[in-house]
């Protein structure tokens, strides 16, 4: 029968071939398996290039997966997309906010920039442009909106990290406006308020029965002389025809008061005016804004019409397309009085109101090309498009050249050395 120092000295045995075997297996899986395979390199979007290099560089790299702490600019993205096409898988994740900038020109001789934001909740946004900061804003989930004299290059909206940018347009330049009224006041102040906004004024004025103040050439009326026609009263009712033609054409019209019962443009404007409502009785110190002037509600509104003011019980401003046209009815009566009552500010507002009003009519131009690339106006929607929709798991990641021994082989050979190494020792053998 096997004594007990047999029986250690058998398990030592058994213990140095058990690691000579695991260390001949480890020996095998260095020299025969080969090169690992294709591993997942993991980066931040602020720090893509390096990794994009790597990946352009090596076919170790066969998955690419980017954690967007910023918005990829669109050469790096355009990197992505050609890699994705070459064979690397790519994948993004990361929660990046929802944003989106629009810039377009308001069609006004002064062609401001009019910027146009959006959120997926609030924010706050960082405006910009190549000049320096433009203004900074709260922007609501419903989007916010900013006006600006002019910018310089591409306008950018900064949310922490993310950017967005957008090029505006260039400024292009407007056609002259028709005035049709009676001689009054509102003919008048009226055609001073276009003029003194920058728009070019041709009048037709009828004085008498038959008698008409009327500006040379003022006919043809058509779209490649006019952006619109402001029609303040029925006395255009006998260009009724030309105006339609107008419309249909893509000019605009802006109707106020009588002028939106005309025959002819009844199924052209959003709405008639109605009964007569009179304004508010002013003080002696008392200075006189819009909503205190005479009113003729709107009424009949079309289905497609989309109201723009509203007074208590009543519509005063509604717009509509007609053909590839815009028409404007106005419910306000005697505009002129907020001009002549307003105040300091009466003209300056009475002339911003109008110009506004016209420019809302106002045919879009062919917009002329920028020199400066579009940018990313959407850079989520342009994320998305490129690389499709974010990685919800997230894949382990290992760079390359990195070669592993399984973890239970490992613990095995020091196990197994360990054991042998120690039974020797207490048995007093080297």
């Amino acid at each position: 029968m096997p004594s007990r120092a047999d029986i250690r000295r058998g398990a030592e045995w058994a213990l140095r071939l058990a690691l000579v075997a695991m260390l001949a297996l480890s020996l095998w899986r260095a020299t025969h398996e080969g090169a690992p395979g294709p591993v997942t390199r993991t980066t931040r979007a602020s720090d893509l290039t390096p990794a994009l290099a790597a990946a352009t560089r090596t076919d170790r790299i066969g998955a690419l997966e980017v954690e967007m702490d910023a918005f990829p600019a669109p050469a790096q993205r355009a990197w992505l997309v050609a890699l994705r096409r070459a064979g690397v898988e790519v994948r993004w994740r990361g929660a990046v906010p929802v944003m989106a900038v629009a810039a377009e020109r308001v069609r006004e001789p002064r062609a401001a920039v009019r910027m146009l934001l959006t959120s997926g909740a609030g924010a706050a946004y960082v405006l910009s442009d190549s000049a320096g900061a433009l203004d900074s804003l709260m922007v609501p989930a419903a989007g916010a909106t900013l006006e600006a004299a002019d910018v310089v290059g591409p306008v950018r909206a900064r949310q922490g990290a993310y950017l967005s940018s957008v090029v505006a347009p260039e400024a292009t330049p407007r056609r002259e406006v028709l005035v049709l009224g009676r001689a009054s006041w509102e003919s008048r102040f009226v055609s001073s308020a276009l003029s003194e906004a920058g728009w070019r004024v041709r009048a037709r004025i009828p004085t008498a029965p038959g008698v008409a103040v009327t500006d040379p050439a003022m006919l043809p009326l058509d779209t490649a002389r006019y952006d619109v026609v402001v029609a303040l009263d029925s006395t255009a009712a006998d260009l009724g025809s030309a105006i339609v033609r107008f419309i249909a054409t893509g000019g605009g019209l802006v109707a106020v008061g009588s002028a939106t019962t005309m025959g002819a443009l009844r199924s052209l404007v959003p709405a008639r005016a109605g009964t007569r409502r009179p304004g508010r009785i002013l003080l002696d110190t008392d200075s006189m804004s819009r909503s205190d002037l005479p009113l003729r509600p709107l009424e009949g509104l079309s289905l497609d019409a989309l109201v723009l003011e509203r007074r208590p019980g009543a519509v005063a401003v509604a717009v509509r397309r007609a053909g590839l046209g815009r028409v404007l009815a106005v419910g306000y009566d005697e505009s002129w009085r907020w001009r002549m009552l307003g105040g300091v500010g009466g003209p300056a507002d009475h002339r911003r109101w109008w110009s506004h009003a016209v420019g809302l009519v106002a045919p879009e131009r062919d917009v002329q090309p920028s020199m400066v690339g579009s940018g990313d106006a959407a850079p989520v929607a342009v994320l998305v498009g490129a690389l499709g929709p974010a990685s919800l798991a997230r894949s382990p990641a290992l760079e390359v050249g990195q070669r592993t021994l399984p973890l239970a082989l490992l613990i095995l050979i020091v196990a197994a050395l360990l054991a042998e190494t120690a039974s020797r020792r207490f048995r007093g053998a080297r």
